[in-house]
């Protein structure tokens, strides 16, 4: 039996023995035996509120994020601009527009950031680790002024793919992957669409040539990968500083 129960023990007997004599009740002192077998804890007189957190791993993810979070704001880099485009944002998602075409007619390039980064250029394991850049697959519609769409789905060329596709290949830095056509303002399934790499070389070269003319070529599109690498940038620095925020409620 331990000294602090012994102790209450003692202290109730004495309180009855008093009680007797006093004709006052046992249960205005029924209050002593819990103080005295109370730990320290227990008391909630003269405590000091501590921050908390819903478990032990949050309060672990919240301290790596608070440095995380400075680390990657040390590299974050401003958005570039990009001359002669509307641009429009929405979380991941981004729109381009560019209008005054002959008769009406309006580009559009579209694209989602996400799950878009890899290395600039093939990393060999040896040295610094290369510069990592977004290269997302982009949508160019090409659209008349009564809604009739030319619509290209075109990806980047990676390094690898450059290597592999010899010269004419590396002569690009995006590739025709699709072309449809549609009206209105999205394609649905049941339209038609051509892989790129079907096509007839010369028809390739020509829709190439087409998109140049709009202003989708190699300085665009290098550009561009420069754009949406600071934009996702900033859209991982935002997402952890969210999930930061989430671990702290």
């Amino acid at each position: 039996m331990s000294k602090s129960r012994s102790l209450v023990q003692v202290a109730s007997k004495l309180l009855v023995q008093q009680s007797a004599k006093t004709n006052v009740s046992v249960s205005s002192y029924r209050c002593l035996s819990s103080v005295l077998s109370r730990q320290p804890s227990q008391f909630s007189c003269n405590t000091v509120q501590s921050r908390s957190f819903a478990s032990q791993g949050d309060s672990e993810i919240v301290k790596f994020l608070g440095e995380e979070i400075a680390t990657e704001k040390t590299n974050q880099k401003a958005l570039p601009k990009l001359a002669g485009w509307e641009v429009k944002i929405e979380g991941a998602e981004v729109t381009l527009v560019r209008g005054g075409g002959a008769g009406g007619e309006k580009v559009q390039v579209s694209l989602n950031v996400n799950h878009t980064v890899d290395s600039a250029e093939p990393d060999d394991g040896e040295g610094e680790a290369p510069e990592m850049m977004s290269r997302p697959n982009f949508e160019v519609d090409i659209i008349k002024s009564n809604g009739r769409t030319l619509s290209f789905t075109c990806v980047y060329v990676h390094p690898e793919m450059a290597d592999e596709g010899g010269e004419a290949a590396a002569d690009d830095l995006f590739a025709i992957e699709e072309v449809t056509m549609f009206d209105g303002e999205k394609v649905s399934d049941n339209n038609y669409a051509v892989a790129g790499d079907i096509l007839d070389g010369y028809l390739y070269d020509l829709f190439m040539g087409m998109l140049e003319e709009r202003g989708i070529d190699n300085a665009f599109v290098d550009q561009l990968s420069t754009w949406c690498s600071a934009h996702e940038h900033s859209q991982y620095i935002n997402l952890l500083s969210e999930i930061e925020k989430f671990a702290k409620m």
